[in-house]
């Protein structure tokens, strides 16, 4: 029973990446993130956060699948100075005291002049299946963004530069993948973006679009499809003073929902 469970997450981790998912806005509009902007950019392409101007923090989970018990939780912070601006990333993927897949990321996110921002994040990678031992790695990601006019963003991410991998005793990867997106405020309340991303080792090029839409200021209704599996994406967020909930979920044709949560406060 122990061997088939972990086969399922190991499924799931390398096949699927369920594991990488955005945080819930950017999950919400389609997993889209790669020309996205704030704190929960360090959950997609870190080059995002540079336009913050104070601190935040933030925390998520995500159920993959309902009844599975398989799960992400993690969190994130987001520190602006004068030099630049700080990120940290922690999110582990697994079953407790079963499977674990841990991920930790430092951050730094810098701009060049007011259009152009870059960032590069050291990540720590650690596995650990019980029973079975686990490993450890290494990896570099980087991303840039370009704001080509005020309201059209576009910006590129690409994850495991060196495509490092556990050692051999695992059966498990660490996701290798280049992706390109572009946002672009249609209205004042209105944002669309396209993701498309391809993944090493895997066929073909996945392409994604979502839409966020905010009648007022303080809520957001959001919507997205993925053409890989033909995944639907929905979802909202709700503003009140510097406090942030966004809520998703990811609906597979086949396997069912993936409800997330994310709430992050601004200091």
């Amino acid at each position: 029973m122990l061997l088939k469970l972990i086969t399922l997450l190991l499924f799931f981790s390398s096949s699927l990446f369920a594991q990488v998912n955005p945080v819930a806005r950017f999950s919400g509009m389609g997993n889209t993130g790669t020309a996205l902007r704030g704190a929960a950019a360090l959950s997609s392409n870190p080059a995002g956060i540079t336009t913050l101007e104070k601190p935040q923090a933030g925390l998520y989970y995500q159920e993959h699948l309902l009844n599975t018990d398989i799960s992400t939780q993690g969190g994130l912070f987001a520190l602006p100075t004068r030099y630049g601006v700080f990120g940290m990333h922690l999110s582990s993927y697994g079953i407790t005291g079963t499977y674990g897949d841990l991920k930790l990321g430092a951050t730094y996110a810098r701009p060049f002049g007011r259009c152009f921002s870059t960032s590069l994040t050291l990540n720590y990678h650690q596995l650990r299946i019980d029973k079975y031992g686990g490993s450890e790695a290494y990896s570099v990601d980087i991303g840039i963004q370009y704001l080509i006019t005020t309201y059209w963003l576009i910006g590129a991410h690409w994850a495991n530069l060196g495509r490092t991998a556990y050692d051999r005793t695992v059966n498990a990867i660490i996701p290798t993948h280049l992706r390109v997106g572009t946002s672009y405020n249609v209205h004042t309340n209105l944002l669309v973006t396209a993701d498309f991303e391809q993944i090493w080792n895997t066929k073909g090029v996945d392409a994604r679009s979502g839409l966020e839409y905010r009648p007022i200021t303080w809520l957001s209704f959001r919507g997205g499809l993925s053409i890989r599996d033909l995944k639907r994406f929905c979802g909202f967020g709700v503003f009140y003073n510097n406090l942030l909930l966004d809520m998703a979920t990811v609906i597979h044709p086949r396997l069912g929902l993936s409800p997330q949560m994310f709430l992050a406060y601004a200091f």
